[in-house]
């Protein structure tokens, strides 16, 4: 029995959708419900060990605030004296024993700049009266949707905004959900509900967004410089927007690069690769950027962490790779462009495989499509299933995700 603890990442967005931090979640081994890591503290330490040593806090985070979950210990302790304060946000449990000790433990990293959450509140007299000597150092309250009803929901952010403490919802998982928080006054929200909006049926995938689809599939083979030239040529819009990207620095001084070899040239193939995915999850109409996009940040890490798996246990097989990273792609574009998956496929470059795996989880691509949903979801016995269907462990498991999350922050 392999016992690898792994990190698992989940977006925490703002009110107007974009990413605002992400919250770092230590992970034991899928292969077991008893908790390989002895402690609390010894759990942190590793996922901290992880992001600074093994990953990088600038590669998993970029520029986004870190949550970290605090048991008592934790803060008792002085585990996170050597962080940076403007970096992470330090969640305290619901099951912390509040006492002048940890008051004292807290005030010390209060007055060091780190900011303070309560998790999981449950808004009833029992954690008020329990918390309430905590309040004046918190900065975030996070509700869980699922243990508070819709009353206590409401009066949450009533009780809390007055004393300036931003409130988060918690397990949000669909667009109503989420809407409803939005006119309650919910400053911040976690959950999929970004990844599952409102369909509108009949509505389909344009034509741009097709195109970059067939050239990105393209360019997962391999192509010649010649037979990429040629496929964008086939495509002037989008060939007049590489044009523009890579001459965007330039002075207008006339001797910018005219073609569209040229550009392939000086940007490379790689970063072709990257712009086209920005490109296809630009949407103007939303006023967001792709990197602040959850829905981007979801797909890139998606696409790029089955291909690796993909890699892994097909080696010499590059199409299989290819098609794992469009099928982790496409995956997403229901959410995309509100459509169902049913109305894109037909549009989209996907094949018979590729579409049964989308549409059905089904073959071995749609194997690699139920792993990703059970690491996103952190669902442990989904895990464990899927990766002995496809016989990698749970050491590979963690490089596919460390490596997946690295590509998918420098796009």
């Amino acid at each position: 029995m392999h016992s690898l603890a792994y990190l698992a990442r989940q977006p925490i967005l703002d009110r107007e959708g974009k990413i605002y931090a992400y919250e770092l979640l230590f992970r034991d081994s899928p292969e077991s419900d008893i908790a390989v890591i002895s402690s609390d503290v010894q759990a942190t330490a590793q996922v901290l060990e992880n992001v600074l040593n093994n990953i990088g806090f600038q590669r998993l985070i970029g520029d986004h605030k870190a949550f970290i979950n605090c048991s008592r210990q934790m803060l008792l302790d002085n585990i996170f004296g050597l962080l940076n304060p403007a970096n992470f946000v330090l969640e305290i449990l619901e099951d912390v024993e509040v006492d002048s000790t940890l008051i004292r433990a807290v005030e010390r990293y209060k007055a060091r700049g780190f900011e303070i959450a309560l998790d999981d509140f449950i808004y009833n007299d029992d954690y008020i009266r329990r918390f309430e000597p905590l309040f004046k150092y918190v900065s975030y309250v996070k509700m869980d949707i699922a243990d508070n009803d819709k009353e206590s929901l409401e009066k949450a952010v009533q009780f809390f905004s007055p004393m300036h403490i931003k409130i988060l919802a918690e397990k949000v998982e669909d667009e109503s959900t989420f809407k409803k928080c939005l006119d309650d006054g919910y400053d911040y929200f976690q959950g999929f509900f970004f990844a599952k909006p409102e369909l509108v049926t009949g509505q389909k995938i344009d034509a741009t967004s097709v195109a970059i689809l067939r050239i990105l599939l393209l360019l997962q083979s391999r192509p010649s410089l010649e037979e990429l030239c040629e496929k964008l040529d086939e495509t002037p819009d989008i060939a007049a927007n590489l044009l523009k990207f890579v001459n965007s620095g330039n002075n207008g001084d006339g001797n910018g690069i005219k073609t569209v070899k040229d550009a392939i040239v000086w940007v490379g193939m790689s970063h072709i690769h990257k712009w086209l995915m920005l490109m296809l999850y630009a949407r103007p109409e939303l006023g967001i950027s792709p990197q602040s996009s959850p829905l981007f940040q979801s797909a890139a890490h998606r696409a790029k962490f089955l291909e690796i798996v993909a890699k892994a246990i097909e080696p010499t097989n590059p199409l299989f790779a290819a098609k794992a990273f469009m099928v982790g792609l496409i995956s997403r574009m229901d959410a995309l462009v509100r459509a169902p998956l049913e109305t894109i496929l037909p549009e989209s470059p996907a094949d018979d495989e590729m579409s049964e795996s989308l549409l059905n989880r089904k073959g071995k691509l749609g194997t690699l499509l139920r792993l990703a949903d059970a690491v996103e979801l952190d669902d442990r016995k989904a895990i464990l299933m899927t990766i002995e269907e496809l016989k990698i462990s749970t050491k590979q498991l963690n490089r596919c995700i460390n490596e997946a999350y690295s590509w998918a922050n420098e796009c």
